[in-house]
């Protein structure tokens, strides 16, 4: 393996969609509790628990907890591009009871059907307790996005984020949206105090959580060590820092670091950065909202990596 690189400054028929079943959602904030199981290409960590069902998190013996197979994708376009991008993997959709009144909903309900995948209707009561902003739709997806960590070892350009402790769902699903459409190939995030990938986080990433593998891990400095043996260069967001984004030269391979929206990273998380940047900002009584400052350093990346188009 190369040596790391320096850092520099520088229609459906309403009579088949109609009838209302009697299943539950499920809670918003459940967890995995199967037995841990071993991941090829994972790299190895400390113990932990997932905090979202989608999010595994690394056991004692360096493996990850089995991901739970049901992940509930709320909003009309992350709906939509579930359905686009996976699905055979669609279990179930749900429906407001009225949504032969919505275009947008009818035409779901055709992908459904023509997949053959389970539609039910539900009150919006039910609906509302997998998330607000559901917008009368619902699916539960079988499968998740999930990391390949061999592929970080692999040459070339690659961008990586580490979210240190996020708590707003809108936050990280602008992240994942953000993520998405700048070609990030991974997001890692805390497997304790830290939102996971709830049906609102979908919602909110409009379509970039099926795109963008999210991985929770309970010791995220051993896991910045496991990047820098990878070939990554860490770089830290923190008032800190003396550079500024667009006076590095970046390395092909690049992991940011953002901390939670109040305290900023943690102190075993910031140790770990090879380097701390910050974005100048006019007025230091504030800070920028941590997923506009993550915008802003994807920008600089892709623009350094020619990935605009």
């Amino acid at each position: 393996m190369k040596s790391r690189p320096s850092s520099r400054s520088s229609k459906s028929s309403p009579q088949n969609l109609a009838k209302v079943r009697g299943s539950q959602p499920p809670s918003k904030h459940g967890r995995t509790s199967a037995k841990p199981g071993r991941r090829s290409g994972a790299p190895p960590s400390k113990g932990g628990r997932a905090l979202d069902a989608a999010a595994p998190a690394r056991n004692a013996s360096g493996g990850r907890e089995p991901r739970n197979r049901m992940r509930w994708v709320i909003g009309i376009h992350s709906v939509e591009e579930a359905l686009r991008v996976r699905p055979t993997k669609a279990e179930e959709i749900w429906f407001k009871e009225d949504f032969l009144s919505s275009q947008s909903l009818r035409d779901i309900a055709d992908k459904a059907q023509r997949s053959r995948i389970k539609v039910t209707t539900k009150s919006l009561a039910q609906l509302d307790q997998l998330g607000s902003g559901h917008q009368g739709v619902a699916i539960a997806m079988s499968q998740t996005p999930e990391l390949n960590w061999d592929s970080l070892k692999d040459p070339g350009k690659k961008i990586v984020l580490v979210l240190d402790g996020i708590e707003d769902v809108h936050n990280l699903g602008s992240v994942l949206r953000t993520a998405w459409l700048t070609g990030v190939v991974g997001v890692l995030i805390p497997a304790d105090r830290a939102v996971g990938l709830t049906p609102s986080v979908c919602k909110i990433a409009s379509g970039g959580a099926e795109h963008v593998p999210v991985d929770a891990h309970s010791n995220l400095p051993s896991v910045l060590q496991d990047l820098k043996d990878a070939g990554f260069w860490i770089y830290g967001l923190s008032e800190k820092g003396a550079s500024l984004p667009w006076q590095l030269k970046l390395p092909d391979k690049v992991a940011w670091v953002i901390g939670s929206e109040g305290s900023g990273i943690r102190i075993p998380t910031e140790r770990a950065c090879d380097e701390l940047v910050r974005i100048p900002q006019v007025s230091t009584g504030s800070s920028y909202n941590a997923s506009i400052a993550t915008s802003m350093a994807l920008m600089e990346t892709c623009r350094q990596f020619d990935y605009l188009k």
